[in-house]
């Protein structure tokens, strides 16, 4: 594989990112305008992966750090389809 070919380590990342983005924002459209029930608990179940924000205090300089995304299914497909485009679209 030349080294023209080969992809960037940070655009397939940007465009995963991407992908989950487009998929959470479809599943907030979808899960706002479809009606109560268990559909609508689908689009928008999410579940929290990451760490919380702590603060580490050196007396000279204080560092806070913290990760935290929200993966829904929506955002998985999302995601396969950046991914689909990404092998397709070489």
């Amino acid at each position: 594989m030349k080294s023209t070919q080969r992809r960037n380590i940070l655009f397939i990342f940007l465009v995963l990112f991407a992908g989950a983005a487009a998929g959470t924002a479809l599943s907030i459209f979808v899960g706002s305008t479809m009606p109560g029930g268990v559909v609508q608990d689908f689009f928008l179940n999410s579940k929290p992966l990451g760490w919380d924000p702590f603060t580490l205090n050196l007396q000279i300089i204080t560092l806070t750090t913290g990760f935290t995304i929200d993966i829904s299914v929506a955002s998985i497909i999302g995601m396969a389809c950046a991914w689909y485009f990404l092998r397709y679209f070489r």
